[in-house]
């Protein structure tokens, strides 16, 4: 599977090192350089593919709730293949 470089990009934000990273939209968009939009329909696209999973955290207080987004088994392995 080939990826563009945003995803690439995103790829490399959340398995650094062949670790996986969990982070919220904020933080991806603060360290890529990326729009907010571009963001989320990278990892929309990812998470179709089965490379991206998301986890929304519970809040106990009013508004949107935290979404912490993570590689999945497979992108992991995709990063650890490459920088092998």
């Amino acid at each position: 599977m080939s990826l563009d470089s945003c995803c690439k990009r995103l790829a490399g934000l959340l398995c650094q090192g062949g670790i996986s990273m969990q982070r919220t939209l904020a933080k991806m968009v603060e360290k890529s350089g990326l729009a907010r939009s571009m963001m989320m329909a990278h990892l929309k696209h990812m998470e179709g593919d089965g490379l991206v999973e998301k986890e929304e955290l519970v809040k106990a207080s009013v508004g949107r709730p935290k979404v912490l987004y993570k590689p999945s088994p497979k992108l992991l392995q995709m990063s650890k293949t490459k920088s092998d």
